[in-house]
């Protein structure tokens, strides 16, 4: 996988889920677009490579929960 602005090569990990599919893990290291080719017996699959848009997360504070912090720790 690249990161299609910057040429970076991006790691991934390919997961046999023992059904047939398989899944395909990576970490962005920032926003943008990223290309990945896809192949089947060594040849790219019909729609590769595939285009993957990578954009800044959303957090919702109200929805975090900390538990079992000690309180030296947010004093």
């Amino acid at each position: 996988m690249t990161n299609a602005v910057s040429g970076e090569v991006i790691p991934v990990r390919v997961v046999d889920n023992h059904d047939g599919t398989y899944r395909v893990e990576f970490e962005a290291t920032s926003v943008g677009q990223y290309n990945t080719s896809v192949t089947f017996a060594g040849q790219l699959t019909p729609a590769s490579p595939y285009k993957i848009n990578v954009q800044q997360p959303t957090i919702d504070t109200s929805k975090v929960k900390v538990t079992d912090l000690p309180e030296s720790q947010y004093k």
